[in-house]
């Protein structure tokens, strides 16, 4: 099985996280609104009129910050 983490009623696999670990290497020099927009590009994270979910995947960084990973 799997492990994974829980945010905001959705699990996120180690799969997906090593995605965000590779982006953030990718762009360690551009600024968090570019990697989490970048994240939801990606994802295909769009709210229904179109624009980016950023925030809600800025809290997607922050809360894996948090547990250390």
């Amino acid at each position: 099985m799997e492990e994974w983490i829980r945010y905001r009623g959705k699990n996120y696999t180690f799969r997906e996280i090593n995605e965000i670990r590779e982006i953030l290497i990718a762009y360690r020099d551009r600024s968090r609104r570019f990697i989490s927009q970048e994240i939801c590009r990606r994802w295909g994270w769009r709210q229904p009129n179109g624009v980016l979910k950023d925030m809600i995947c800025r809290g997607l960084l922050l809360q894996l910050e948090v547990q250390g990973f």
